[in-house]
């Protein structure tokens, strides 16, 4: 058999096509596969974490049940839109129930939240300090979720009953349902 430079070609491109497959055909599919083997070990970790995180819940409709008791509850303690005048009262009434004396009550502007809405009460109290800390536990006992954000305790000086009396200057919020 006779070797012409037709045959030499043929046998060059023969032995090119494996050369010129790998680089065109395979080479990009295995950088397919290995893209797609990242993805695949992305979402098994992400599943992991899922099983980790359910597992800490094994009863998840009963911890859903629990959670929207627990907001129920806190929504209970919310006065209906305006009644946070009414809370303010209770306060007002408690503090003479203490022997404290209210020099000024300034309800500030209210602050509107997501589904609540916020109006912090500023109070000038004086009185002795006893009182002053019962009527903060009183405060604590309110069936309405309060807050107390800023207090400013001043003992009063000179005089002979000033023994352990004080002004107290307090920021109270009182929290209410968005109407």
């Amino acid at each position: 058999m006779r070797f012409g430079l037709r045959e030499i070609l043929f046998i060059l491109v023969l032995l090119a096509m494996p050369a010129v497959a790998y680089f065109f055909v395979f080479q990009a599919n295995n950088k397919l596969q290995q893209e797609a083997r990242t993805e695949i070990q992305a979402k098994q970790a992400k599943l992991q974490a899922l099983d980790q995180a359910t597992a800490r819940y094994i009863d998840l409709d009963g911890e859903i049940e629990r959670l929207k008791n627990t907001i129920e509850l806190i929504e209970q303690k919310l006065p209906q839109g305006r009644e946070e005048y009414a809370v303010v009262r209770n306060i007002t009434d408690l503090a003479l129930s203490h022997g404290l004396t209210i020099r000024s009550i300034k309800p500030d502007k209210v602050v509107s939240a997501a589904q609540y809405m916020e109006l912090p009460v500023r109070l000038e109290i004086e009185g002795d300090f006893n009182g002053f800390y019962a009527f903060l536990l009183e405060v604590e006992r309110l069936p309405r979720i309060t807050q107390l954000p800023m207090m400013r305790l001043t003992k009063l000086e000179g005089g002979d009953n000033t023994e352990g009396t004080m002004v107290a200057e307090i920021t109270l919020s009182i929290f209410f349902e968005n109407e």
